[in-house]
């Protein structure tokens, strides 16, 4: 906002949509100082504000590894040429540096790599003696199937159990970092880390209860969380486009329970605003059982496939229309769950079911919903 960042090169994420208090970001990324280029696979919320599109490649448009949360490296190779202009992210980010002339500090060139197994060959051996050590994998040995690191000279099959026997990258002769003070976010010294844990075991940090940052109040007296559905991911940007998906989830929904729909005049299918300080959304209303006092909006639905494009028309779709910022203090995460909101009515009805999803945590409690149209 203050003019600092005066670039800013998104790759694969959508902030238009799934960052907090939409209308503030969007003033940011529309700022004139600032050179917004975005790179994606769909010209996203994001992108339609952006003064470049860089055009990138889909996952089976291109060859590359990626790592599964278990830690297990996987190697996807190229299915098919990505269509029109489109290149990888590994293209297009090292045709940039050598664009931009990059050096390192002998002269040579920053990027010294052109293909992908060149580029995870680099990255082996960057990893080499550290906690996720890939220094043994190659893409022949992927090829055969995945292998969890660290895989090493001495664990050359990978390894399954990472704290076997009580061995932790805790010990204060191997941390670079020491931590962070949850409440503070300030980071530990590492005289304060040694005195803590000088034996290098895992540490366990407690943090006392904080109220929400921003609680009901006569203005506002529900508290409004956001979340997801399991039919789509992010910002809709693929998911919608699978015709399955998009059928299970067609629409944003507002959940209430139905305590709080009595009493504010709400039923199931019905159109209602929930608003905040910050902005108002319309949606469909469910009836579900979720707790008295609570809001919920999945966090799914933009703009992208409306007539706006980029942007709300009259009425907001978005939840992050509603959202607050600010974050935790420690990880920088943003605060999504915790908002104060009310609702009001629309309009009434057409006496059908909202456009949520049946079954699973969103079942309404609608008189005559059994169990076979949940399936």
């Amino acid at each position: 906002e203050d003019g600092s960042i005066r670039l800013l090169w998104v790759s694969g994420t959508n902030p238009a949509v799934s960052m907090p208090e939409l209308a503030r970001m969007r003033e940011i990324l529309s700022q004139e100082r600032l050179f917004l280029v975005v790179q994606d696979i769909f010209l996203t919320e994001t992108a339609q504000l952006a003064d470049v599109v860089l055009p990138a490649a889909a996952w089976g448009e291109k060859t590359g590894t990626f790592t599964n949360v278990d830690r297990t490296v996987h190697l996807s190779e190229k299915a098919v040429e990505p269509p029109g202009e489109a290149r990888s992210d590994l293209e297009i980010f090292a045709d940039f540096a050598r664009r931009m002339g990059l050096r390192d500090k002998d002269g040579g060139p920053l990027v010294k790599w052109r293909t992908p197994e060149e580029a995870f060959d680099a990255w082996r051996e960057c990893s080499r003696g550290r906690p996720c050590d890939y220094s043994a994998l190659s893409y022949g040995k992927l090829r055969d199937g995945g292998v969890q690191w660290p895989c090493t000279e001495a664990a050359p099959d990978g390894t399954e159990r990472l704290y076997a026997g009580g061995v932790f990258w805790a010990s204060p002769e191997d941390c670079e970092t020491y931590g962070r003070d949850l409440e503070t976010g300030a980071p530990m010294e590492a005289k304060d880390y040694r005195a803590l844990n000088p034996f290098g075991r895992a540490v366990i940090k407690a943090a006392d209860y904080r109220p929400p940052h921003e609680m009901p109040d006569d203005d506002y007296p529900l508290q409004l969380i956001t979340g997801r559905t399991v039919y789509h991911f992010h910002t809709r940007t693929r998911t919608a486009r699978a015709p399955e998906l998009q059928a299970a989830a067609p629409e944003v929904w507002v959940e209430l329970s139905a305590h709080d729909a009595g009493t504010f005049g709400l039923a199931e299918g019905d159109v209602a605003q929930v608003r905040t300080a910050r902005g108002e959304v319309r949606a469909k209303v469910r009836v579900s059982g979720i707790r008295p006092g609570v809001v919920f909006l999945p966090f799914h639905y933009g703009y992208w496939d409306t007539p706006e494009g980029w942007r709300p028309g009259e009425h907001g779709r978005a939840a992050n229309e509603l959202t607050l910022t600010d974050w935790d203090a420690a990880s920088k995460q943003p605060i999504f769950k915790t908002a104060s909101c009310t609702v009001s009515k629309v309009s009434d009805g057409d006496g059908g079911l909202s456009p949520a999803p049946v079954g699973l945590a969103s079942t309404p409690v609608t008189a005559g919903v059994d169990e076979g149209s949940l399936r």
